[in-house]
């Protein structure tokens, strides 16, 4: 069983976490000493089959590892992987997949949230350092969930936003935004400070006097700033500048960030160097067929933590 959904963005974002992922477990492989490692730990929120099928143009429809697959086979290895997703046809096809990688592996059917609290409740964060790949269904990632992420100081998070779901619910006339989709936006974003500075008001009056309308004043720039900031107020590692993942039009889509929970400056100036430095490497998704993702330099110098 494939799982269907996306286009190129899609293999921007996961050839991103490939490259991530591989510098991620080679940088602490013998961190904080080779005698006693940390445990390094990936959590996979939405972790679909171990493939998907995407749409490199019109016509063509092309098989690609996920991200279940990836973390699955980077080198050096993770010693827990976690594969996390709701429908069970999914984490059918993830358990099958994780038959081959040995006990280190587990798969949760369950809601993203909910394993996710879980998970971070069980380990031992002290002696272990995670990466969690939250790229979720619309929007189902409350900001509760990333404060309790941040809150371990031990995880680095890449968190695709739903920036077109966001802009979706966030009505060009405020008077539009109903209460079930201004509970959304509070959730998702954490904060109902939205209001204030998506919104403002449009300076006239109707003839009998009544509450002047607001209009959306924000473009998807302007939210993707918004969030970055506030990230920034949680995970106070660090949080890179947002990639966006443009549809072939070039319309926005999602906005990519890198989210240092932990505080520490070595810590800090290792993912930013290394998060910067694939960051760098892509760009807006080019209209012509992506190629099939590279391997990961595993080699680069980013790697020396000093």
């Amino acid at each position: 069983m494939k799982h269907s959904f996306g286009g190129p963005w899609t293999q921007i974002k996961l050839d991103l976490l490939g490259r991530y992922l591989a510098a991620f477990n080679l940088a602490l492989q013998n961190s904080p000493s080779a005698s006693r490692p940390f445990t390094r730990v990936y959590i996979d929120a939405f972790a679909g089959t171990g493939e998907c099928e995407i749409k490199t143009d019109e016509q063509t429809v092309e098989t690609i590892a996920g991200s279940a697959k990836i973390a699955l086979e980077t080198a050096p290895a993770f010693d827990q992987v976690h594969l996390i997703d709701l429908n069970r046809a999914h984490a059918d096809e993830l358990t099958k997949l994780a038959a081959g990688y040995g006990d280190r592996v587990r798969v949760h059917n369950d809601d993203a949230n909910v394993a996710i609290n879980k998970l971070l409740g069980t380990l031992n964060w002290n002696r272990c350092r995670g990466v969690l790949f939250l790229d979720p269904y619309g929007m189902t990632v409350p900001w509760a969930t990333l404060e309790k992420i941040a809150a371990t100081k031990a995880i680095d998070v890449w968190y695709l936003f739903p920036l077109s779901g966001v802009y979706r619910q966030a009505a060009h006339n405020f008077d539009k935004i109903d209460q079930s989709k201004s509970d959304s936006l509070d959730d998702v974003l954490g904060t109902p400070t939205w209001r204030d500075h998506f919104y403002k008001s449009d300076g006239q009056t109707g003839l009998l006097g009544e509450q002047e309308s607001k209009k959306r004043v924000s473009t998807p720039e302007d939210i993707t700033t918004f969030v970055q900031a506030r990230l920034a107020g949680v995970f106070t590692g660090w949080v890179s500048e947002p990639l966006y993942l443009r549809s072939a039009t070039g319309a926005p889509l999602f906005a990519l960030f890198c989210c240092i929970s932990n505080p520490a400056p070595k810590a800090v100036g290792l993912a930013k160097k290394i998060a910067s430095h694939i960051l760098g490497k892509f760009g807006t998704v080019p209209k012509r067929k992506l190629a099939k993702p590279s391997a990961p330099d595993q080699n680069f110098s980013l790697f020396d933590p000093n």
